[in-house]
């Protein structure tokens, strides 16, 4: 039997996915150059150690191969960070926009004339009520958006309501 949070998935915005793929890149760009020079160094003998035996050359082409592929990693990685930094203004537009318009059409008052309760309902339901209502007029303005992205931004949208007073 599967748990119900098996699917959420955390959002992350796209500019810090993009300085996260960009750390990534220089880190495997990095590693990858520092280990090829020193492999070759090592081939070359001006390095003082060796790998000696017969499977040297394994040993040796081993290494080559994993270094090699640290820097195609890093220069990807690289790429999908560019790639990410360009949505992240997209995506800042977009969560401007419907921020101003929330402030303008979503106020704790009108969602507490929205929203009916029962009598006696607990704060928790009342929260998990109020954030579908946010979300919901969100998506009638906005349209379909990323599930973990709408989330993610009625929750900061529930806070400015009700929680930073």
């Amino acid at each position: 039997m599967s748990d119900r949070n098996d699917d959420v998935k955390v959002y992350q915005n796209k500019k810090a996915k993009a300085e996260d793929y960009k750390s990534s890149a220089y880190t495997l760009l990095l590693v990858g150059v520092i280990g090829m020079a020193a492999l070759v160094l090592m081939i070359a003998g001006v390095l003082p150690f060796h790998f000696g035996g017969d499977g040297r050359y394994i040993t040796y082409g081993v290494m080559g191969i994993l270094f090699a592929v640290f820097v195609v990693m890093g220069f990807s990685s690289l790429k999908a960070s560019k790639r990410f930094a360009e949505e992240a203004s997209d995506e800042e537009n977009l969560t401007g926009k419907i921020k101003a318009w929330a402030r303008e059409q979503i106020t704790a008052d009108v969602l507490r004339q929205r929203v009916w309760f029962a009598e006696g309902t607990s704060d928790e339901e009342k929260y998990f009520q109020y954030f579908e209502a946010i979300k919901n007029a969100v998506t009638q303005e906005f349209g379909s958006l990323n599930a973990s992205y709408l989330d993610a931004l009625c929750e900061e949208l529930y806070a400015e309501l009700f929680e930073a007073k």
